[in-house]
């Protein structure tokens, strides 16, 4: 399975260490090229960067979307199979409006601890909390629930 991930997915999941669960969680991990620069670190050697080549649909995204949002947007279309990382509500709509699995960082620590690569849902999310990353309570309450309900 292919996961084409967006900035504020690599961020969130880098300031609690947690980064390793991409590769983990999907093998093949893809960033596209404005995401690599917008996270300003060199990435791990098993993220794979590459640029969309649907131009035309990155731009016309650019109205309501930043453009790491919209280049991940186009190049999970363009692989056909990936699932895009998103954190961003807009972002996210767009993505499944336009038939694409979403998933964002609380999804992808509950499918973590679903798979036994963390121990705690709870715990990583208040790791989470002490970063910059917002949630609001009734997100968070809602993931943990969601989480409760699958084991």
């Amino acid at each position: 399975m292919r996961i084409v991930a967006d900035t504020s997915v690599l961020i969130a999941l880098s300031d609690i260490d947690r980064l390793n669960l991409l590769k983990a969680l999907f093998g093949s991990v893809i960033v596209p090229q404005a995401v690599a620069e917008e996270y300003g670190e060199p990435l791990p050697s098993w993220i794979e960067v590459r640029r969309p080549r649907n131009y035309s649909l990155v731009e016309s995204l650019l109205d309501k979307l930043h453009r790491g949002e919209a280049e991940a947007i186009a190049l999970a279309l363009e692989l056909g199979d990936a699932i895009v990382a998103l954190d961003d509500k807009k972002a996210r709509k767009t993505a499944r409006k336009l038939g694409l699995r979403v998933i964002g960082t609380l999804g992808i620590l509950i499918l973590a601890e679903k798979r036994g690569l963390i121990t705690s849902l709870e715990e990583e999310i208040h790791r989470l909390l002490n970063t910059s990353f917002r949630l609001s309570p009734s997100v968070v309450a809602e993931a943990l629930r969601r989480a409760k309900q699958d084991c």
